[in-house]
């Protein structure tokens, strides 16, 4: 039985030089980089933009860049990197490639789906509300999606999970067969993220000297964020200085009524304006500074499939407090590296927010061992190492 030796990855936007940003791009290029150093011979195809070469070979990753109609264009692409070689496999993330799925019957491809999240859950409510702001989905939007992620799934030979509770739903809500599911944690990149001593970014220069609670994601009902700066009223009586400083934002996608209008109607209210800072989103470089600031990292959502957040936290020697909810308690150790509370509560936050800021021994303890699971579960070569063993499989 053949080998791989090639891989072709389908992913929608790998950044020009390897310079992720956003969303998925660190595993895109992280993953794509690793499996290059492991031997591999990686291509990448993916969409082209008018800044960007059509063809670029980046830390030995052979990027391909396809003009629309996508489909169309990526599916010729393919073809031409795969042919008839026995020893290449097609992965493809998200539903990017769900064009090869046909092919997978009609030319016994070796293909791999990637997925990171899933359009519906049983894990999630169609509608999520908190006070007057709530977020709704489109029926038909959903349903659209879940048939291109069923196709991509049941067609291809193996899916990788990045979490065990994707796993589940895509078993149970997808009805997929699960001997094909198999769990492939993310990873991040510990030479990046890592605690760099007396970093201090200039938006947080009014604030040095203060503990730092810091939450990173969007602005929308499902981050979590109104029940943290409702926590923070309680939070100011035990700890004084304490500081709130929210990155992320609001995405394009993101239809709740204007986020950053609510946000600071409810800062207002709870009468915490001094002590909560409210950022855009920032570069994964920048983001390092502001970890490193920091003294808790917290994330209260009510679901998450896999959180790169959480990780880049604790790979800069963070505790974390987190929700109990999705993905989160499979990264967070709770008691080692940080504390799980449930979702909705700002007291459960006061309390394990406070517990933490008021023993730094124990804070530093949980961070070193944050940073310690990090290095052994979530580097990117031990994401490789998985994904090989997957694709011994085929």
């Amino acid at each position: 039985m053949a080998v791989v030796r090639k891989v072709c990855r389908l992913a929608w936007d790998y950044p020009s030089e390897g310079k992720s940003t956003y969303g998925l791009q660190p595993v895109f290029v992280n993953l794509s980089e690793e499996q290059a150093r492991q031997g591999y011979e990686v291509h990448v195809v993916s969409r082209r933009t008018p800044t960007q070469a059509a063809e670029e070979v980046h830390n030995d990753v052979h990027i391909h860049r396809v003009l629309p109609p996508f489909n169309v264009t990526a599916l010729r692409k393919t073809r031409e990197l795969v042919g008839g070689d026995s020893e290449a496999v097609v992965h493809a993330h998200a539903t990017c490639g769900i064009f090869v799925a046909p092919l997978q019957y009609l030319r016994a491809l070796k293909f791999v789906a990637h997925a990171h999240g899933t359009s519906r859950s049983h894990h999630v409510p169609v509608r999520y509300k908190s006070g007057q702001v709530y977020r709704d989905y489109s029926r038909m939007g959903v349903a659209y999606d879940m048939m291109r992620e069923r196709v991509m799934w049941t067609s291809s030979l193996r899916i990788l999970s990045v979490s065990k509770v994707l796993a589940d739903d895509i078993e149970e809500t997808y009805h997929v067969d699960p001997s094909k599911v198999r769990i492939v944690y993310n990873g991040v990149d510990t030479n990046v993220f890592r605690r760099i001593e007396g970093a201090c970014p200039e938006p947080l220069r009014p604030f040095e000297g203060r503990r730092i609670i810091l939450f990173v994601g969007h602005f929308g009902i499902r981050k979590g964020i109104f029940y943290v700066i409702r926590a923070m009223k309680g939070i100011l009586k035990e700890i004084p200085d304490a500081h709130l400083v929210c990155i992320g934002g609001v995405p394009e996608w993101l239809r709740e009524e204007d986020p950053w209008r609510v946000l600071k109607n409810e800062i207002d209210s709870e009468g915490v304006g001094a002590h909560v800072t409210l950022l855009d989103k920032v570069s994964n470089t920048e983001l390092v500074s502001y970890y490193s600031m920091a003294d808790v990292f917290v994330l209260p959502s009510y679901y998450e499939s896999f959180s790169k957040v959480t990780l880049e936290a604790m790979a800069c020697g963070l505790p974390v407090v987190a929700s109990n909810m999705g993905g989160l308690p499979e990264m967070v150790a709770r008691g080692e590296t940080g504390e799980l509370v449930s979702y909705g509560s700002p007291a459960a936050l006061t309390s394990a927010i406070v517990g933490i800021l008021s023993d730094p021994r124990r804070a530093r303890a949980m961070g070193t061992m944050g940073r310690q699971r990090v290095e052994q579960m979530f580097t990117w070569k031990a994401v490789a190492k998985r994904v090989t063993e997957v694709y011994g499989e085929l």
